[in-house]
């Protein structure tokens, strides 16, 4: 996960009449960061899970792969897709909060990053009484 070329994602502003144009290079673990800090603090996600051997994940059009364990981005150009396994707090209606976490996944991604979320998969691994349980965890 040490790779070093990350993520690219050519940005185009005006400055003066001129347009400038250049490539903001970002790193995979920063990446995975933003979707770790952006998933925690949606309600009713008690804590992220260890990733469990997913069926062969791969990247966008040929991109790489980056995982840290609890989420894994595919990355390829300006275009990524993730998988995050989470718990969740017991009486959580799983459908709202999947559909709010690929929301806010791709906001933070696309208003942050300016890259494209293409898919984010959500994988429910445990669900628990509290979000104190998962201190206890």
């Amino acid at each position: 996960m040490n790779d070093p070329q990350g993520a690219a994602t050519d940005v185009t502003t005006g400055f003066g009449q001129h347009p400038v144009r250049g490539t903001v290079r970002i790193a995979p673990r920063v990446l995975i960061e933003l979707i770790e800090l952006t998933v925690i603090d949606i309600d009713g996600v008690a804590a992220l899970q260890p990733l469990r051997r997913r069926s062969a994940a791969s990247a966008p059009d040929g991109g790489k792969s980056f995982s840290d364990g609890k989420v894994r981005v595919g990355i390829a150009n300006d275009r990524i897709d993730a998988d995050i396994a989470i718990s969740v707090v017991r009486g959580t209606n799983l459908t709202s909060l999947s559909r709010a976490i690929q929301r806010r996944v791709a906001l933070a991604v696309g208003h942050m990053l300016g890259m494209k979320v293409t898919e984010v998969n959500i994988y429910i691994d445990d669900i628990r009484d509290t979000e104190a349980d998962s201190a206890n965890a």
